[in-house]
């Protein structure tokens, strides 16, 4: 009998331990929301954690989504469009309706977006739409904008010039692969 109960105790753990908890991801979501958008875009709490998670790797579209809805009055047009554009790409990496990838791609665009955010933006689509000569075309552009002065780091340091161009070139050498396979494909600096 005491090993009968011992043997449902283990087996009670183990079954816990083998999926976690939608509750756990929920509420690691749920706390985010109230992060600023700093700490949600950028921190180390933030939605990246959630897409990196081996325990919650399908929240993160909808956190974002949650985000932009809940602070969308004190949100800038471009930190909406920042979170719609990371929403976007986590739907592209997990292999989404690429529809839905890009018709939030294109509600990333704001105006007076920066050239080379616009090109970056144009190229990601146009791979996702299959068209290798429009991303030839953004990649090519966006390789000869000039420097952005004001473009800084978060803490203050120069930017690589011009911004996003390994990810274009990686789209054209990963062309036709999935788009989580070709966000990585990039050259070797």
């Amino acid at each position: 009998m005491i090993r009968t109960a011992l043997l449902i105790c283990v087996c009670a753990s183990l079954a816990a331990c083998a999926k976690p908890s939608t509750n756990s991801c929920e509420a690691r979501a749920d706390a985010m929301l109230d992060l600023s958008f700093g700490a949600f875009d950028q921190g180390p709490d933030g939605w990246r954690s959630l897409d990196g998670s081996l325990a919650c790797p399908d929240s993160a579209p909808g956190v974002l989504a949650e985000y932009r809805h809940r602070h969308r009055d004190a949100l800038s047009r471009p930190n909406i469009s920042l979170l719609t554009w990371h929403e976007a790409q986590v739907r592209a990496a997990q292999g989404d309706d690429q529809r839905t990838a890009v018709r939030l791609m294109r509600e990333a665009a704001f105006a007076g977006e920066p050239d080379w955010q616009r090109l970056y933006r144009e190229g990601s689509i146009a791979f996702m739409e299959g068209d290798r000569s429009r991303l030839m075309a953004a990649r090519d552009e966006l390789a000869g904008l000039p420097r952005d002065p004001m473009l800084k780091g978060l803490n203050g340091s120069e930017v690589e010039w011009p911004p996003n161009l390994d990810v274009l070139d990686g789209l054209i050498s990963c062309f036709g692969k999935p788009y989580s396979v070709a966000y990585v494909c990039r050259p070797a600096p």
